[in-house]
């Protein structure tokens, strides 16, 4: 007979696993999950790839704590969080023609 997945976890957390899970979200932890995620994978239909997140972790890391602690104390993720921003940036001055 083969085992189910959670036959090993606990019926009951622990008072001091309790204890770790209601703990303030820490800017290092937010550093650490980011530098452990898989590389080449995008986090989300925005097609950003983890390198990006991982070479610029100490600039967005502080953002996404705040996100993140926001929505914890909310006790739901804000729609905003599945969207992205496109930014034209023109190759040359001229700004009216559409080619550029």
């Amino acid at each position: 007979m083969q085992a189910r997945c959670w036959d090993s976890v606990p019926a009951k957390v622990t008072t001091e696993t309790n204890a770790s899970l209601i703990q303030k979200l820490t800017l290092d932890e937010v550093l650490k999950a980011i530098q452990a995620l898989p590389k080449s994978k995008t986090p989300s239909h925005n097609e950003i790839l983890i390198e990006f997140f991982q070479a610029c972790a100490n600039e967005v890391a502080p953002t996404l704590l705040k996100a993140y602690t926001a929505m914890l104390a909310l006790g739901e993720a804000s729609t905003f969080i599945n969207r992205g921003f496109i930014t034209l940036i023109p190759k040359t001055r001229d700004r009216s023609k559409l080619r550029n």
